[in-house]
């Protein structure tokens, strides 16, 4: 289990929780993440000819990603599609994984 820290302004204020990155699989063309905090996500990732992706299935979700690492862009990007703790969170976990090497 990967525990990461989520801090993010949401209206006028700061809020924290926490997260944690519950199974982790590569298929080799995409990887498989089971994201858990105060929503649980099974997301799925990879590269293709115009950068990187995420899927997010049962949410019906699918956008563009910048390099995995960027926390900012992929927030702005995601929040577009989902409300902002959830946009955050995500995007805080796969910052965490591309910063510890696992993406």
């Amino acid at each position: 289990m990967i525990v990461f820290h989520c801090r993010e302004k949401i209206g006028r204020k700061f809020e924290q929780w926490d997260g944690y990155v519950k199974n982790i699989r590569n298929y080799g063309s995409h990887y498989e993440i089971m994201i858990e905090s105060r929503s649980g996500f099974l997301c799925m990732i990879g590269n293709y000819v115009n950068g990187a992706f995420i899927s997010i299935p049962a949410f019906g979700i699918g956008c563009d990603l910048s390099n995995y690492g960027d926390y900012f862009w992929n927030n702005e990007k995601l929040a577009r599609l989902m409300n902002p703790v959830d946009a955050a969170t995500i995007a805080e976990a796969l910052r965490t994984l591309h910063k510890n090497n696992y993406i």
